[in-house]
């Protein structure tokens, strides 16, 4: 886990801003390009037995925020997606501890179940032209996760 997700966000990140910087500005867009990373909840917020993958998360967010300023001057938006507890191949598939699972979705104050479609939609948000003057953000979707302890 710690050998993909913060290395191969690092990685897949450069080669995007190599790319952006051959481009020119587009001003439909107001950039050359948007990076969106997609870190977790975990990353703001503890959960047992998740220490080192709480790191990486946490990680990609501050990667998020040093990039996108290093690279606003360039036009370049980064940012970030932080999911919650999404009913995903992953999420399900923790054999070791699936009490990690049922903690998450306690915790969630939103009482709709979660689909990937919330994420991808944020993501989605984060590519229109209406979020041009926004970069270095974390933006959690979490249905209320990290905003406090659900009642």
């Amino acid at each position: 886990m710690a050998a993909v997700n913060t290395p191969g966000t690092a990685r897949t990140s450069r080669s995007a801003i190599r790319q952006f910087l051959k481009q020119d500005v587009d001003e439909t867009w107001g950039s050359r390009g948007r990076i969106v990373n997609i870190s977790s909840c975990a990353s703001v917020t503890g959960f047992p037995g998740e220490a080192a993958y709480s790191a990486t998360k946490a990680s990609v967010d501050h990667m998020t925020r040093a990039r996108a300023l290093d690279h606003a001057k360039d036009s370049i938006s980064i940012n970030c997606v932080a999911p919650g507890v999404v009913a995903t191949g992953m999420a399900r598939g923790n054999p070791e501890d699936s009490s990690i699972h049922q903690t998450m979705v306690k915790a969630t104050p939103w009482p709709r179940p979660r689909t990937v479609d919330d994420i991808a939609g944020a993501v989605l948000f984060l590519c229109l032209p209406q979020s041009r003057w926004i970069t270095g953000q974390v933006l959690a979707v979490d249905g209320g996760m990290t905003i406090g302890i659900s009642a």
